[in-house]
């Protein structure tokens, strides 16, 4: 699937490097590195294995680290941290 260039995806393509670079540095806030596993975790068995959103055919990586879902059936935007817990505890996710 070849994705359309426009300012949302560029947008989204900077801030998915930016996430990852982050990650590398070990800067995210907590939260934010769950949310991002969380995903990856609920993607390990399509999207990680062809490196590419099934949805809609950008980075795995970068993808799972953007703030807005392209799968809200899968998973949700990223929250801030009291959403989190709410979330972590309502859906049981330890």
């Amino acid at each position: 699937m070849k994705q359309k260039i426009t300012i949302k995806n560029i947008s989204s393509f900077i801030e998915g490097n930016l996430q990852l670079g982050l990650e590398q540095l070990h800067l995210q806030p907590e939260h934010i590195q769950e949310q991002i596993a969380y995903r990856r975790l609920l993607c390990k068995d399509d999207c990680a294995k062809q490196n590419k959103c099934i949805k809609c055919g950008c980075d795995f990586k970068g993808k799972t680290s953007v703030g807005k879902s392209c799968n809200p059936d899968r998973f949700p935007n990223l929250m801030n941290k009291q959403d989190w817990i709410k979330f972590k505890d309502k859906n049981d996710i330890r």
